[in-house]
C-alpha cells in the first residue's frame, strides 16, 4: 500500500470511530494554506466532499482581510484591503463547516477536481475537494442577520437586539436549552459594557454603559456560513471625544467573533481620569451553572446567589496567557469564551464574576446577577489604540469532555494541507 493510500485509509477509519459532536464548528483557514492557487479567481472554485459515496457540493465562504490585520469592509475608511477581492491571496480567510468534510474520493467522477484539501482539527481529519467550474453549487445557508430588526438567526441559536442597538443584546435562545420549569427561556439577560472614569477628578466618577453607546451599522456582508457586520461608535463627554470604537462582528452558526478596536483620544485626559472597562454577559437565572477558567486553577464557581470562598479567590487572580473561560448550565447549553489581547494592553485583565439574586447592575431586564460573567480592565492609558478579539463558542454539552479538553480542542488552530490533482 502506498503512503498516500494508507493516510487516506486512516482518515476513513477515523471518520467511523470518532465522535461527531465537535464537527459543527466552523474552521477558518488562511490563504497561506492555498499557496499553489494564489492569483486564481475565487469564483472559479467550489468545495465538494464525499457523501453517500459520491462528491456533493458543500458551503464555503471567503472573507477579505485588511492590510492592518482586521476583517475588511469597504465602508471602513481606516483600513486598506489586502490583495485582490476576486482572487486567492495569502491574507484571505476561508470558512468551512468541519462536519461537511468527508472520506477519501475513490472511483470516477465527472467533476473537474483540481485539489484535495485535508483539514485537521482537534483529533479529527476531514477531506474536501476543490472543483473548478462546477455545475452543482451548494445552496445551504446557516446564519442570517436582519438589518431592520438587528436579529440573528442561525441553525442553532437566535439573538435579538433592543432599540436597534448592536450592544443591547436581549433574548438569546439556543436549540435544546430549557429553563428550570422545562419551558423555553432566554439564556441571556443582556450584554453589559461599562466604561467608568473620573470626570475632572478621581472622586467624581461617571459610568457610561450600553445606554450611552449607540453603534452605527456601516456595512453588512451576508454569506452561507457567516454574517459580517461593521459598526462604529463615538462617545463625547462635555463635548470632548472620549471614546472611538470600531467593531467587526463575525456571526457563525455556533460562534460569534467580535473584533474590537477602541481608542481613548489623547484629548480625553483633559476630562477623564483612570478609565476602566468591563465587558460581561449577564445570565437569566442560570442556577447551578458552573464556571471554570484557564488561569484560576482548580477553583470552580457555582451559581447559587452568593460568592463562595473559591469564587472570591478566582476574582483575585489576574488573567494570564492564552486564556479561556468555560460556563456550563447543565441544561443543554455551554459557553466557551476567549479574550485575545492583540494590541495596546499592558495592564492585566481580571475575571468579572457576580453571583447575587438581588443585586442590580444596569443595564438589565431581570433583577439579579445569575451570573454576570466577563472581564475587567483598569487604568487604561490615553492616546493609543487597543485591539482585542472576543470569541464566543456555543455548544450543547461540550462534547462530554472536561472543560480543559474541550477548550484545547475547540481553540486549536486547524491545520490544512492542499494536494493538487
Amino acid at each position: 500500500m502506498k503512503k498516500n493510500d494508507f493516510c487516506r485509509l486512516a482518515v476513513f477509519l477515523a471518520l467511523l470511530v470518532l465522535p461527531f459532536s465537535l464537527n459543527a464548528q466552523i474552521v477558518t483557514l488562511t490563504g497561506a494554506d492555498f499557496t499553489p492557487l494564489h492569483g486564481k479567481q475565487t469564483g472559479l472554485y467550489s468545495f465538494f466532499a464525499v457523501r453517500d459515496g459520491r462528491l456533493q457540493p458543500v458551503p464555503h465562504q471567503w472573507v477579505q482581510w485588511s492590510e492592518q490585520g482586521y476583517p475588511f469592509f469597504d465602508e471602513d475608511d481606516s483600513t486598506t484591503l489586502s490583495g485582490d477581492p476576486t482572487r486567492i491571496d495569502e491574507q484571505d480567510r476561508l470558512l468551512l463547516r468541519f462536519e461537511d468534510g468527508g472520506s477519501p474520493l475513490s472511483g470516477h467522477t465527472t467533476e473537474k477536481v483540481v485539489a484535495e484539501l485535508s483539514v485537521h482539527q482537534g483529533q479529527q481529519t476531514r477531506l474536501f475537494y476543490l472543483v473548478k467550474n462546477a455545475y452543482l453549487q451548494s445552496t445551504e445557508r446557516y446564519v442570517q442577520f436582519d438589518p431592520e430588526t438587528l436579529t440573528i438567526k442561525s441553525t442553532d441559536f437566535a439573538l435579538s437586539m433592543a432599540d436597534k442597538n448592536l450592544f443591547k443584546w436581549n433574548d438569546f435562545y439556543f436549540r435544546g436549552f430549557q429553563g428550570e420549569s422545562g419551558k423555553r427561556q432566554s439564556i441571556l439577560d443582556t450584554l453589559k459594557l461599562r466604561l467608568s472614569a473620573g470626570l475632572f477628578g478621581e472622586k467624581n466618577r461617571i459610568t457610561l454603559n450600553n445606554d450611552n453607546l449607540d453603534p452605527k451599522v456601516k456595512q453588512i456582508i451576508s454569506g452561507p456560513l457567516a454574517s459580517l457586520v461593521y459598526a462604529a461608535t463615538s462617545v463625547k463627554v462635555a463635548r470632548v471625544p472620549v471614546l472611538r470604537i470600531h467593531n467587526y462582528f463575525l456571526v457563525m452558526p455556533q460562534q460569534v467573533d467580535i473584533h474590537s478596536r477602541f481608542t481613548l483620544p489623547g484629548l480625553a485626559d483633559t476630562v477623564l481620569e483612570r478609565p476602566a472597562l468591563d465587558i460581561s454577559l449577564d445570565g437569566n437565572a442560570l442556577y447551578n451553572s458552573k464556571l471554570v477558567t484557564s488561569w484560576t486553577g482548580n477553583n470552580v464557581a457555582i451559581t447559587d446567589g452568593k460568592l463562595s470562598k473559591s469564587e472570591k479567590a478566582m476574582l483575585e487572580q489576574p488573567l494570564k496567557g492564552d486564556n479561556w473561560l468555560w460556563f456550563g448550565t447543565g441544561r443543554g447549553f455551554d459557553l466557551l469564551a476567549q479574550l485575545a489581547f492583540v494590541k495596546g494592553f499592558d495592564t492585566p485583565a481580571r475575571l468579572l464574576y457576580q453571583d447575587d439574586a438581588s443585586q442590580i447592575n444596569d443595564p438589565e431586564r431581570f433583577v439579579g446577577q445569575l451570573p454576570n460573567v466577563g472581564f475587567s480592565l483598569t487604568d487604561l492609558p490615553f492616546g493609543q489604540e487597543y485591539y482585542f478579539i472576543t470569541r464566543l463558542y456555543f455548544s450543547k454539552d461540550s462534547n462530554q469532555m472536561n472543560p480543559g479538553q474541550y477548550a484545547e480542542s475547540t481553540l486549536a488552530m486547524p491545520k490544512a494541507s492542499l494536494t493538487l490533482k
